[in-house]
């Protein structure tokens, strides 16, 4: 220990500032993030309350899930869902480290979250909707978990809200036209944050007639529709 610490002390004097500078950066970046995308007046537009049971598509490493966590409470529920298992991974050890016991953690298919049948009271779609490979089939797939009038929030950067160059993001007319494809209707947008639009999103009348007298779900894959 004495040998590390004078190791530390001579041959990196400025290892605490680094360190400290590190830390302060995360901070800001946290801070960032929430100025950006102002969860919590998110959280109070669309409806979050404590004791829902919540889905989470593309949930990463959880930047959004743990504010949705805090907002449920201990009596509510997260699934959070992702095709990156070493990202859920990151996710579960901070939920052990910090105590969290109201996440729990998915892993999905491209067209398919796998998220459980019938119990949900809404679905969040953070920052992942432009980089989803099948939008419509994961949509559709999304039908059989919600409870009735249930709505899905899909929160993603507009492109005329900040510089794009790479193309890299949706536009809101594309976005639009995915949903149109979808078997869901689009219920509003709201457009109040700096750099995203959020489509609350609900099953179509249609099809949620035919989901509820059916007592079932329809799974998606490619082309097909399979009863479920």
């Amino acid at each position: 220990m004495k040998i590390r610490e004078k190791w530390v002390n001579e041959k990196n004097p400025y290892l605490f500032f680094f360190l400290f500078f590190t830390f302060f950066c995360i901070i800001l970046r946290a801070d960032e993030r929430d100025t950006w995308h102002q969860p919590d007046k998110v959280m109070d537009v669309v409806g979050v309350k404590p004791g829902m049971i919540i889905g989470e598509v593309g949930a990463g490493h959880g930047y959004f899930t743990f504010h949705l966590s805090r907002r449920v409470g201990e009596s509510g529920k997260i699934y959070a869902n992702d095709i990156a298992s070493r990202a859920l991974a990151s996710l579960r050890r901070k939920c052990e480290s910090e105590g969290i016991t109201n996440i729990e953690t998915i892993v999905g298919e491209v067209e398919d979250p796998l998220l459980p049948k019938g119990i949900l009271d809404m679905v969040f779609i953070v920052n992942a909707f432009h980089d989803l490979a099948k939008p419509v089939e994961l949509l559709n797939n999304l039908v059989p978990s919600l409870k009735p009038d249930a709505p899905v929030v899909i929160i993603d950067r507009d492109p005329t809200k900040f510089r794009d160059s790479a193309g890299h993001f949706l536009t809101e007319e594309e976005i639009l036209e995915k949903i149109e494809q979808s078997d869901f209707e689009l219920d509003r947008i709201e457009t109040f944050l700096t750099k995203h639009n959020i489509y609350v999103i609900r099953v179509g009348k249609e099809m949620q007639k035919i989901n509820e007298e059916g007592k079932c779900g329809i799974k998606i894959s490619g082309n097909k529709r399979e009863m479920i």
